[in-house]
């Protein structure tokens, strides 16, 4: 089935782009359409450890074989033909229904294109209602970084406040989005802690169960023995029987006069209250938790 007859089936609106000329490739495609080559989808038909994958990658890019995780062979032309129906450069990505792994860049852009299963007609489709069809179609779906790594992406990364080596040991193992999600709320070198402690322990641990892992940690080595925790355990070690609001509100409430000091414009009075936090909680806490709590309420 091509891809127009399958996007219709799944209920996505997309349009149709009727080229001149009947292109090879990527970059042909891409100036045939009045696009740039990364909002062109590629897809590629590898195997690896004996499974045949379905792979999507920007038109720009080459697939990692360490961030597939695994090594990989390209499938032969007559045998994609056999598994896809399409000629190789005419597979499209809803052609076949094996897992389908998919670089998380292919979404950057607000709208991609892929052939339909023709060298001279593409599809024109918004990045989310690609997405959309991606989900809803009937096949197994990863999305991650599978990229080769260029030089825009360490720049990128080093740019969030790390060391080039830092910034190249995040990208070229596939944790550039995470770092960037989790650094807009913590401390870069934070994160790089807990990244290298993920890489360490081999071990993926999603951003929500990073986000409460940050704001428990109150050093480099609490970050790691939280996740050998989760490495070993599936899951987080207990935190201590302690409400950190309700902490907070009970330092407040005991010390009004820093209270009023921090009214009147005293930034001290912020760090000596975390400091009452730190101290009532014995320390079980994220420092930097605490304060945005006590900003929150002391601005409120």
């Amino acid at each position: 089935m091509k891809a127009d007859q399958k996007l219709e089936d799944l209920g996505i609106t997309f349009d149709t782009v009727e080229q001149d000329n009947p292109t090879e490739g990527c970059e042909e495609a891409a100036e045939e359409r009045g696009l740039e080559p990364n909002h062109i989808v590629k897809s590629l038909m590898v195997e690896s450890e004996g499974e045949k994958i379905h792979v999507l990658l920007p038109g720009d890019r080459e697939l990692s074989e360490s961030k597939l995780g695994s090594e990989y062979r390209m499938v032969s032309p007559e045998k994609s033909k056999r598994i896809t129906g399409f000629e190789s450069g005419t597979v499209h990505p809803f052609s076949t229904d094996l897992r389908h792994v998919v670089d998380e860049r292919i979404f950057d852009n607000r709208v991609v294109s892929h052939t339909n299963g023709e060298r001279d007609k593409g599809l024109l489709i918004h990045s989310n209602d690609f997405r959309k069809a991606l989900d809803r179609a009937d096949f197994e779906l990863e999305i991650r970084d599978l990229a080769v790594s260029n030089k825009d992406d360490y720049d990128e990364i080093q740019n969030q406040g790390l060391e080039m080596e830092d910034a190249k040991f995040i990208v070229d193992n596939g944790y550039g989005t995470m770092f960037s999600n989790l650094a807009e709320s913590f401390r870069s070198s934070q994160v790089l802690d807990l990244i290298r402690a993920m890489h360490r322990n081999d071990v993926n641990i999603d951003e929500d169960v990073a986000v409460e892992v940050l704001d428990r940690a109150k050093n480099q080595t609490h970050i790691q023995n939280m996740v050998e925790h989760f490495s070993k355990e599936g899951s987080l070690p207990e935190e201590k029987n302690y409400d950190l609001e309700e902490e907070i509100e009970i330092v407040l409430d005991r010390n009004q006069d820093a209270v009023e000091d921090f009214a009147s414009g005293k930034g001290s009075a912020l760090n000596y209250l975390v400091g009452q936090v730190m101290q009532r909680t014995g320390g079980k806490f994220n420092p930097e938790k605490a304060q945005r709590i006590l900003e929150e309420k002391l601005n409120d």
